[in-house]
């Protein structure tokens, strides 16, 4: 199409200037932040947790936390470019409730780099029909769906699906997030895609991680051979986040 030749993009780009996702302000390229607002974002490095992907302090390489080593998550190992602080809430957060889907190119730019290379199909966490009818699409899905397009991986919306609608996790300690989502998901796959495949699954942001053990043990049970998690940010204990 017309519309997709470089020259176009410079004329939209010239009528229609690409703005800050944070501050709004002028920007040279679309899907990014102004030199303002690019340092508040904080990016996970090593070392971190190798399984739950929490920065960690004191040593020099990546290795299990102390969390992870008490109680082992049940997906395989989690994936996150980025802490969940201030600037990163209000992305997300505008990502999933306000209609900003067109930040999905800047979040799948992020997230590229953390896509395990043995993935075979990718799995959104579902939202439950109300909350889906009341926001009218799934952050999770549609970042999925960049993934998929972009990597040429399958992805399959439909293979879970959440049939409890369960109270907010936000201010729940990490003992009552499990227990909120306790028969939460259930797997619909009547042709057996799942068996004995790599799954990622897709999320916004990994807080506690009772989410993740939710959607990945009902895809464990249903035949998958392993459940890695991606997630656009990792929420630690002195960044909004209750790991």
């Amino acid at each position: 199409m017309i519309f997709n030749t470089p020259a176009a993009q410079a004329v939209i780009n010239f009528l229609l200037p690409p703005q800050c996702a944070l501050c709004r302000e002028i920007t040279k390229e679309p899907y990014t932040l102004c030199s303002d607002c690019w340092p508040k974002l904080r990016f996970i490095t090593s070392p971190k947790c190798s399984v739950c992907c929490v920065p960690l302090d004191d040593v020099d390489h990546d290795m299990p936390c102390t969390d992870c080593l008490k109680h082992p998550p049940v997906f395989s190992k989690a994936y996150a470019p980025l802490i969940y602080n201030d600037s990163v809430k209000k992305l997300v957060l505008r990502y999933k409730n306000y209609d900003g889907l067109h930040l999905g190119p800047m979040f799948f730019g992020w997230t590229q780099r953390c896509i395990p290379n043995d993935t075979n199909i990718i799995v959104p966490v579902p939202l439950h029909w109300w909350r889906f009818f009341t926001r009218q699409y799934n952050q999770a899905t549609e970042l999925g769906k960049l993934i998929a397009k972009h990597t040429n991986l399958a992805i399959n919306p439909n293979l879970l699906k959440r049939v409890k609608s369960t109270a907010s996790q936000g201010h729940k300690t990490k003992l009552l997030r499990y227990e909120n989502l306790k028969d939460a998901f259930i797997v619909m796959d009547t042709k057996n895609i799942l068996q004995k495949v790599n799954v990622l699954l897709i999320d916004d942001v990994l807080t506690s991680g009772a989410t993740a053990n939710a959607c990945a043990q009902a895809l464990l049970n249903a035949g998958a051979a392993r459940v890695d998690v991606l997630t656009i940010a990792r929420a630690v204990k002195d960044n909004n986040g209750t790991p």
